[in-house]
């Protein structure tokens, strides 16, 4: 049980609220709505990775495509990182309004992945190949998706670090 507390103290709440809940509610409404059973175990903790691990999936999602979605949409504008980096080394409020952002962009994301799954359910139960082929389809998905968020997460270490040198 020490391991587990020491685990639970580890999580922050950003990743409580961006990954684990949303992660928690997308694997509810895939089962529930969309026919998608991810409550492959019994075990809590295991029950606890995969929901990490969907909601991590989902965060990922949310960063790439929703966010490129809106911008390019222009629902919403962005400041300048380096710009944004400033105006959080005055304003300590900054991480909490953007945490709650990305809480919202979260479950943006929640909605979105979950009429995709009911889309591609519906297609791989008409079309055998697909059906056949889903697990691969996922598989590229995902690494496909953690590429693309290997090299956005590395351009905003670049682009924090930049923003330092200038603000020193």
């Amino acid at each position: 049980m020490e391991g587990i507390k020491t685990l639970i103290d580890k999580l922050s709440q950003y990743n409580f609220v961006t990954n684990i809940l949303p992660g928690t509610v997308l694997c509810l409404i895939l089962k529930h709505i969309v026919g998608y059973d991810l409550f492959v175990t019994n075990e809590w903790y295991q029950m606890g990775i995969i929901f990490y691990f969907v909601g991590m999936v989902n965060n990922r999602f949310s960063s790439l495509v929703i966010e490129w979605t809106m911008k390019k949409t222009k629902i919403v504008k962005f400041s300048k990182y380096k710009e944004f980096v400033a105006a959080e080394k005055k304003d300590g409020k900054m991480t909490i309004l953007s945490m709650e952002n990305n809480v919202f962009r979260s479950y943006i994301s929640v909605c979105t992945i979950s009429l995709f799954a009911s889309l591609f359910k519906l297609i791989a139960d008409n079309v055998n190949w697909i059906n056949e082929w889903k697990m691969q389809f996922l598989l590229v998905a995902l690494l496909l998706l953690f590429t693309l968020s290997y090299r956005k997460q590395t351009s905003y270490v670049r682009e924090r670090v930049e923003a330092n040198k200038r603000c020193n």
